[in-house]
């Protein structure tokens, strides 16, 4: 009696310890993702990449740029001053619906032109210039964030990590995301 019930003591803890990491399997392999990238559109973003390599343009810039354009929209500064960062909400859950709000109340048409005012003054090409504009678009950007959202990560891990699924190079997608966070979180 008393081996089975030690027995089943310790195949309930075994069953315990593994059944956490099989419902994060499930869950990613349930959750949602962005389509990867054609081999036309990772190219582009290839060469998106290159221009801003070879334009010197860093991540600094277009974050400062970006927020200097978004800021000229009165929906989103009025956000940036009412809407306080909380440094303990980095994981991806709390802080996607964060930002997902604040791209809400931003609206599709100001994001869109922020990002476009800002890629016109960019030195690159007009292709190079369609692709940043069409992979920091609203609609995007609202589709990573909720993906990002099922994430149980840092929030910026969690966007960078889907927009490399979907095939973006490493360094594009690190920018992206930590532009997003901060202009968005």
């Amino acid at each position: 009696m008393k081996k089975n019930c030690r027995l089943l003591i310790v195949l309930s803890m075994i069953l315990m310890a593994f059944s956490p990491g099989m419902e994060r399997v499930q869950a990613a392999e349930n959750s949602p993702s962005i389509d990867p990238l054609s081999e036309q559109k990772q190219q582009e973003v290839k060469q998106l990449e290159n221009e801003l390599h070879e334009s010197m343009i860093l991540e600094f810039d277009i974050v400062t740029g970006l927020d200097e354009r978004l800021s000229s929209k009165p929906t989103y500064d009025e956000q940036t001053i009412h809407q306080p960062y909380e440094p303990e909400t980095k994981e991806a859950p709390h802080a996607a619906k964060q930002m997902i709000q604040k791209l809400q109340n931003t609206g599709e048409y100001a994001w869109n032109l922020s990002i476009e005012e800002y890629t016109s003054k960019l030195p690159i090409t007009a292709d190079a210039k369609r692709t940043f504009e069409e992979y920091l678009g609203y609609q995007y950007v609202m589709e990573t964030l909720t993906i990002a959202a099922a994430s149980h990560s840092d929030i910026t891990d969690a966007l960078s990590s889907q927009m490399q699924h979907a095939g973006m190079p490493s360094w594009l997608s690190g920018v992206a995301a930590r532009t997003l966070v901060f202009l968005l979180l």
